[in-house]
Parts: C-alpha cells; sequence; structure tokens
C-alpha cells in the first residue's frame, strides 16, 4: 500500500468527505488516492480550494473538506485562504505537495527541485501547524497534526507531503518504524 492511499484512509476516518484541488506533477499520488476515497472538487485556482473547502467545513455539519495542492506556485497561491482562516479561527486542512526527499535543498540553496520552495517557512505564521512529513508517520501522529497539533483554537494546518513519501510503501495499518516526530511540538499559535 502507498502512503498516500493510507493518509486517504485515515482521512476518511476522520470525517473528511470532499477535497478540492487544483493538480500538479507534485502531488499525483495524492489526487489518485484521494480519488478513490473522497468526493473530488477541481477548481481554477488554489486559493479558491482554500476558502472553498474552510466554507465547506463551517456550513456543512457532518461533513469535512480538505484543500489539496502541489509544490511551489500551487503552494504559494494558498497562503491568502490559510491567512484567512487563521485570522477567522477556522479549521483548513491542506495537503500540499512537495518535490522527492533527495531534491530538496534544505536551506543550501534557492532551489533544487521542480517548483521546490519551502511551503512550511512561508505558511508557519499563519497556521496552527505547518509542518513537512519527510518521513511517513503513524495514525496518532497525524490525527494530532492534522486536528491542530492540540490548540484550544481553530486555524488551518499544512501538511507539506514529498512525491516520494506520498508513493512509499508502507503496511496497511503504519507505515513502517517512523516513531514520534522530535521536531513536531504540537504547540499551536494562541
Amino acid at each position: 500500500m502507498k502512503y498516500s492511499d493510507l493518509l486517504a484512509e485515515w482521512l476518511k476516518e476522520m470525517g473528511y468527505t470532499h477535497c478540492f484541488y487544483v493538480a500538479g506533477g507534485n502531488i499525483m499520488h495524492l489526487l489518485a488516492s484521494c480519488n478513490q476515497q473522497f468526493r473530488m472538487v477541481s477548481v481554477i485556482h488554489e486559493v479558491a480550494a482554500g476558502i472553498a473547502a474552510e466554507y465547506f467545513n463551517e456550513s456543512n455539519p457532518g461533513a469535512k473538506a480538505f484543500a489539496l495542492v502541489t509544490a511551489g506556485p500551487g503552494m504559494t497561491n494558498l497562503v491568502t485562504a490559510l491567512a484567512g482562516a487563521y485570522l477567522e479561527s477556522r479549521e483548513l486542512l491542506v495537503l500540499g505537495g512537495q518535490v522527492k526527499t533527495a531534491d530538496l535543498s534544505r536551506g543550501s540553496l534557492r532551489q533544487r527541485g521542480i517548483q521546490e520552495i519551502d511551503g512550511v517557512s512561508i505558511a508557519k505564521p499563519v497556521c496552527s501547524v505547518a509542518e513537512l512529513l519527510d518521513q511517513p508517520v503513524g495514525l496518532s501522529l497525524f490525527r494530532q497534526m492534522t486536528t491542530g497539533g492540540g490548540s484550544y483554537r481553530k486555524g488551518p494546518v499544512f501538511l507539506e507531503v514529498p512525491l516520494d513519501i506520498q508513493g512509499r510503501t508502507v503496511g496497511a495499518r503504519r507505515p513502517g518504524a517512523c516513531g514520534a516526530r522530535s521536531r513536531f511540538s504540537g504547540a499551536a499559535r494562541q
């Protein structure tokens, strides 16, 4: 099973029913997996995906939506939706694509991979949680991240998933030996 399949299953178990998205190469595994689990709504622009998911969550009790965007300009186009959800203290989950982990510049260059940009650094000031999943995480940590890291105040969550992590083969319920991640503090902005 691909990690993207497992993430989609977990999101479905968490009550997600809809995905607003703009397709892109760096989310190809997530897009294929989500297409099997959710009502997929293609939009013209990433900010529309974010705002549509945010307002869907506010107006549809019993159903939940998230946004799916690709790396680079796909992520940067979404920042307005993240900021709006942050200012309004509204729930918004965004899964963002990223280049393969081997292509991440990690600050050594401006860009190494195609459309690589450090989306986490851009999103962090306007998110309750903004994390790069450069290794598969288990259900407990994924659930903690997607629900805002334990913050009492709602806010957007941005999880960036590199292409090779999306496509990695993992066990049916647990993605191998990936315990707690020390860099995820779970401390949300107040």
